[in-house]
């Protein structure tokens, strides 16, 4: 089956562990076949936070990973192309211009199910009224004429024909608005494309529980673990082989990439960082290269 899958990092730190993890994940599914894709798409519309200078950092990061792409671009080149969508939902009454901005129309008799869609892990997400007027009010275009992340976001998936997202269970939220836009952008542009599958999965934690945030990620430190014991260590954040055995304690590139799918199961629950763990694994694959 062919796939299209994106990363989408922003350059406002350092490719932490989080985004590495759904990175390798990505790349798994990628490689599933020579049909399928993987798209890199750097998320700088956020005019105050984004630091070009971290682009380069986030590409040669790939790059030292083998995490190799099909095409990648950056979402601060698609300005136009937003600008286009948004009057386009403006001339067909879907948005209105609200005080320099552009919002959707909340009053052109949303259905409750507008933005209902299926996790493929946790299954059918039903929107309350609560989340239907959050979603049916959002800004798509900000008044200093950049998009808005969710906006920009679904406008590149439906664009890039994008057929499966995998990300963290914080974008869960995020789900229901793009939901909502996905469905408008057919609607409006003459499309009939289908949504994406949606998997989400657990967050990524310190070992107190809260989500790793970019500084605990920074703090990690990575000297000395080489490549392969980095990936192995995070392809079990979130996903583990139906077989658990010792066997498969040690899951190389070609091996993970014949059991993601098809012999392996994608978690929602948490994981926390185990730097033991780390330890145990960079050890391991110092030995093997040892007596390779």
């Amino acid at each position: 089956m062919k796939h299209i899958v994106r990363i989408a990092p922003s350059p406002t730190g350092k490719l932490h562990i989080g985004t590495i993890r759904t990175a390798y994940h990505n790349w798994l599914i990628a490689n599933q076949n020579p049909e399928s894709k993987l798209i890199v798409r750097i998320d700088d519309t956020d005019l105050e936070r984004s630091q070009p200078e971290l682009i380069k950092s986030i590409y040669d990061s790939l790059s030292e990973l083998g995490i190799d792409y099909d095409k990648t671009f950056k979402q601060s080149e698609r300005f136009d192309r937003y600008t286009q969508v948004a009057k386009a939902l403006v001339m067909a009454g879907a948005a209105i211009e609200d005080d320099g901005c552009i919002r959707l129309n909340k009053d052109i008799g949303w259905k409750q199910n507008s933005c209902d869609w299926e996790d493929t892990i946790t299954g059918k997400k039903e929107a309350s009224m609560q989340i239907l007027d959050y979603a049916v009010n959002q800004v798509i275009m900000k008044s200093d004429g950049s998009p808005a992340y969710n906006f920009a976001s679904t406008v590149d998936d439906f664009d890039e024909n994008i057929t499966w997202i995998v990300r963290g269970v914080d974008h869960i939220s995020n789900t229901y608005k793009q939901v909502l836009i996905w469905r408008l952008l057919n609607e409006i542009l003459g499309e009939d494309k289908d949504l994406p599958d949606f998997t989400h999965v657990g967050l990524v934690c310190h070992k107190s529980g809260k989500k790793l945030s970019k500084r605990d990620s920074d703090e990690i430190n990575l000297t000395g673990v080489s490549t392969e014991a980095l990936l192995n260590y995070v392809l079990r954040l979130g996903w583990s082989p139906k077989e658990d055995t010792k066997a498969n304690n040690i899951i190389d590139r070609e091996k993970a990439i014949k059991l993601f799918l098809n012999e392996g199961n994608i978690k929602s629950s948490n994981a926390k960082i185990d730097l033991n763990k780390l330890d145990w694994y960079t050890k391991k694959y110092r030995n093997m290269l040892q007596h390779a």
